[in-house]
């Protein structure tokens, strides 16, 4: 079988759900442009337009489907049992991996590309004469390839979870809970350091100052989003050559990494909640008492029973034990 006729075979079956993402995307440019129009007294100046002021309508919609689409890469052959026919085909798995990752990829890509002509031609034919329409190339081109490549590498950490977890729903919940609390991880994560420091967060924070209209916010979201492309990129081909069959349906469908998978999705979640403004507002709700910051005490008290019940609830849900108690002691569980 050549790469011609994979991709032609990977079109077919994938089509059904890749032709609609250009759909929607181009939708949801003409929405965004006849939402601007509507509204160019809060967004056009003498300066004209800025593409960092656009609806944020395309954004979400872009955010949404870039997570959805690297989500179901995988766990849709994965659900539909189309792996079996897949894997047997007289093709390597590293193939079969490029093709289908070009092929969302560049689906994405294209659709991103047709959503901001669609929007940018627009606010040229529907005239307004307190508009100005005028565009800084240079400057609106460095803001939208770095939220390209950003949103890609969020596709990219998104199709982790569809490849390296079996059970669907379980997948679907886990991929959006951690999408969600990205925000909060980084939180928790710059007030430890902070706290390491003696230095206030908002200070050590990378993210206040950086503005990607700029040659150093460019580069800098690029060169991160390069980072995390090719480490999702490498890990889930790794994932793919040594994907086994026989743990379809499995919540985790590499046993023997599930120490490592469990220590890690504890550190992450001990950070995102215990140390985060997250955890402030679960403090706030127990205690009834708002205050502005918590004691680190409490936040480190708080870590030991999320690290804990994350650690019970894990084992629980990878070996799943005859009796849900023995997740919750301090003994081995081989199963």
């Amino acid at each position: 079988m050549t790469t011609t006729t994979l991709r032609q075979l990977l079109w077919r079956h994938y089509r059904g759900m890749l032709l609609p993402v250009l759909v929607i995307m181009g939708l949801t440019g003409l929405k965004a442009a006849t939402n601007l129009t509507q509204n160019s007294g809060k967004l056009f100046n003498n300066a004209g337009y800025m593409a960092s002021d656009s609806d944020l309508l395309m954004l979400a919609v872009s955010v949404v489907i870039a997570i959805i689409l690297g989500w179901l890469m995988f766990t849709w052959d994965n659900y539909t049992a189309f792996n079996h026919y897949l894997l047997a085909l007289p093709v390597t798995r590293k193939q079969i991996y490029r093709a289908k990752v070009s092929m969302f990829t560049g689906m994405f890509i294209g659709g991103y590309v047709l959503m901001q002509a669609v929007f940018l031609s627009l606010l040229v034919l529907i005239k307004r004469s307190d508009a100005i329409y005028n565009l800084n190339w240079s400057v609106d081109l460095r803001y939208l390839l770095s939220q390209l490549a950003c949103l890609i590498a969020a596709m990219s950490v998104s199709a982790v979870w569809g490849l390296w977890l079996g059970q669907t729903v379980g997948s679907a919940i886990t991929t959006f809970i951690f999408m969600c609390s990205l925000p909060f991880a980084f939180d928790g994560l710059m007030n430890i350091l902070a706290y390491l420091t003696g230095q206030k967060p908002w200070t050590i924070n990378p993210l206040n100052e950086l503005d990607q209209s700029t040659w150093l916010g460019f580069s800098v979201l690029i060169a991160g989003s390069l980072v995390i492309w090719l480490g999702c990129t490498y890990l889930n081909r790794w994932a793919f050559d040594h994907l086994s069959l026989e743990s379809t349906g499995d919540y985790f469908l590499f046993p023997k990494l599930r120490p490592i998978f469990l220590w890690g999705v504890i550190a992450y979640l001990t950070v995102a909640v215990s140390f985060s403004s997250f955890g402030m507002l679960l403090v706030e709700i127990v205690t009834t008492h708002y205050n502005q910051t918590i004691p680190w005490y409490q936040s480190v008290i708080m870590a030991i029973l999320v690290a804990y019940l994350t650690w019970s609830i894990g084992r629980w849900i990878l070996y799943r034990p005859d009796k849900i108690r023995n997740a919750f002691k301090f003994k081995r569980l081989t199963n």
